[in-house]
């Protein structure tokens, strides 16, 4: 061995040396990569922060070595490049994955939102007190309660006839009548719904039970009775409901008597729908039987010399064209408004309102729980909206 192969074999030596040193170096701050798996409390994504073995792949940059040229040393200074390796820690970015935490946000994904559906379910949606906000939709649902059903002591006995027909009944000496029709589905042995509706000035019973204000196609369950009112005593055809000397409410009474002893009825769901005159009639109902009947529809109705009312409240959904001039009548727009100011004090309603449902409908708030109040005033005259059969319907059957 001659003396410049032996300082070229130290040189050579002392180069590996160098980039052994250099890589081991940088295997240390690898090393520093795994305080990054205490990032590892993101779970499985601290397994992510094991790649960071991968950079211990930087050691394949002592195939520098290869380079094994007599400067090859300054190349083993190059070899600190591999220190890049230490840009591995960026895999420390792994703790971006603690966002997965949004996952948490995620519970703000309430469902008891939902819970809201609840709120016709009355107690049900007390339930729905794991949400704030459907903690106060809860109390909303109390408006819809109608409480338990009460059966008749028709409950049990067969008809003896199910088909529409025409009752002839005495009252205080005066032969009334009424026209019946059963739902499809009657069933003796299970109350049913009790819907009067009452026809306007001249009308019959026979042109309601028709169709009954378009509400028997929706009220499928309900028992509907026509009631037929009495003529003047100089026009027979002059009909209506006056309520002289208190002969409709008897008329009323007895009718109802009757039909809670030969059908099976719920006793806790009576209504009372009608126009113009019929609205009369409904709201008469709402100041003397109000601790009767469940609810009332005026349609253009009024009341009449402002009798003495019971104070039992009663739920009302009443609507009235602000074009309606028949002051003759007695039911224009501004009689129509007074009727329903004395339902709305009637159930302690406060005067704020919120939309409801059909528009322009509103409804009153802070009505006695169970009673709620609607108004729906529309751009019509002395006519029945369009709305009004669907309107009604859904505000029956929600007790």
């Amino acid at each position: 061995m001659t003396k410049s192969t032996f300082i070229g074999s130290i040189a050579i030596a002392l180069g590996l040396l160098l980039a052994a040193g250099g890589g081991c170096g940088s295997s240390g701050n690898s090393g520093g990569t795994g305080s990054a798996g205490t990032a590892g409390t993101a779970g499985t994504t601290g397994e992510a922060g094991t790649s960071g073995d991968a950079g211990t792949s930087g050691g394949a940059g002592t195939s520098g070595a290869a380079g094994t040229v007599g400067t090859a040393g300054t190349t083993g200074a190059a070899g600190r490049g591999g220190t890049t390796g230490n840009a591995g820690r960026g895999g420390t970015t792994g703790n971006a994955g603690r966002g997965g935490t949004t996952g948490n946000a995620g519970r703000g994904g309430t469902t008891g939102n939902a819970g809201r559906g609840g709120s016709n379910a009355g107690t049900t949606g007390n339930a729905g007190r794991g949400g704030s906000n459907a903690g106060t939709t809860g109390t909303a649902g109390n408006v819809g309660t109608g409480g338990a059903a009460m059966p008749s002591a028709g409950c049990g006995t067969t008809p003896t006839t199910t088909a529409e027909t025409t009752f002839m009944i005495d009252v205080s000496g005066t032969s009334r009548s009424y026209i019946v029709t059963l739902p499809a589905n009657y069933n003796a042995s299970q109350p049913h719904q009790l819907v009067f509706a009452w026809h306007g000035r001249t009308g019959t019973a026979t042109q309601i039970a028709r169709n009954y204000y378009g509400l028997k196609s929706l009220m499928t369950n309900a028992i509907f009775v026509a009631p037929q009112g009495l003529g003047t005593t100089t026009d027979a055809t002059d009909t209506g409901w006056p309520n002289t000397n208190g002969q409709d409410i008897a008329f009323l009474r007895a009718t109802l008597a009757w039909m809670n002893t030969n059908y099976c009825v719920d006793q806790a769901r009576v209504f009372s729908v009608g126009f113009s005159y019929g609205g009369i009639m409904s709201h008469t109902i709402a100041c003397q039987m109000s601790d009767t009947f469940r609810a009332v529809a005026p349609i253009a109705g009024a009341i009449f010399g402002r009798p003495s009312c019971l104070t039992h409240p009663i739920a009302a959904w009443m609507t009235h064209g602000s074009m309606d001039t028949s002051a003759s009548g007695g039911v224009d727009f501004t009689a129509g408004e007074s009727a329903r100011d004395r339902i709305v004090t009637l159930n302690h309603c406060t005067a704020t309102t919120a939309p409801a449902d059909p528009s322009p409908c509103v409804a009153y708030q802070g009505c006695d729980a169970g009673y709620p109040v609607q108004w729906c005033p529309h751009d019509g005259a002395h006519v029945i909206p369009t709305f009004a059969a669907a309107a009604i319907a859904n505000f029956f059957l929600q007790f």
